[in-house]
């Protein structure tokens, strides 16, 4: 039957802005930075554990890493020098031992949530992705929403994506994934993944589906 819960979004104007955590809260402050900034530090996402809605003011100048905000995580390496797989994996054990130290153990019982998973702008490839969906499906973490454009994504980092999604229980709301190597051969291999997944044939609302700027040679079709 038609995958009904679907949109490919057209727009060719910049993508949305991942939302940063709220500025504002009365509460003492609970935050630590756990990681000290790589040696690229002007690249290198700095961490930071968050359990109070006013961290985000007290280390305004950090606009990377990896929040726990209200039990849910936010994921964001957005602009991060990812492009080689060396620095990929100092990220990705980065992550790891941030969510290690938050008690996420890989295999674990429980599901954790995020709102966001930001990686775009990284010059991120196939490699790399595959690195880090694996990591999620591993600790269990549930991503909403899935910013992968500008990168160097091709057809084997949607072969990747398409086991993340078979993988994870819930619907992915929103695929952000412009500005990379697709071709219609692994849109296709993501859709029909998803259209199999009764979380999204149960979705409410349409989930968003972005793939302009990419090696589509025909997207009516």
């Amino acid at each position: 039957k038609p995958f009904r819960n679907l949109v490919l979004a057209p727009r060719s104007s910049g993508d949305r802005q991942a939302p940063a955590p709220p500025a504002q809260g009365r509460g003492p402050l609970q935050s630590k930075l756990l990681l000290e900034p790589a040696a690229h530090a002007q690249s290198a996402p700095v961490l930071v554990r968050s359990k109070s809605p006013n961290a985000q003011g007290q280390f305004g100048h950090m606009k990377r890493g990896v929040y726990a905000f209200k039990q849910e995580l936010t994921i964001d390496y957005s602009g991060s020098d990812l492009s080689t797989i060396e620095k990929a994996t100092e990220a990705h054990d980065a992550m790891v031992r941030i969510f290690e130290s938050m008690g996420m153990m890989p295999e674990g019982q429980s599901e954790h949530w995020a709102s966001l998973l930001d990686l775009s702008r990284c010059k991120l490839g196939d490699e790399a992705l595959e690195m880090f969906l694996q990591t999620l499906v591993s600790y269990k973490v549930r991503p909403r929403v899935l910013k992968l454009f500008r990168n160097q994504i091709g057809n084997a980092g949607m072969d990747s994506l398409s086991e993340f999604v078979l993988h994870t229980p819930a619907a992915i709301e929103e695929f952000h994934l412009s500005h990379n190597k697709i071709s219609e051969d692994g849109v296709t291999d993501v859709l029909s993944t998803m259209q199999k997944h009764e979380a999204y044939t149960a979705l409410e609302r349409p989930a968003w589906f972005r793939v302009e700027h990419n090696e589509i040679k025909d997207p009516r079709e």
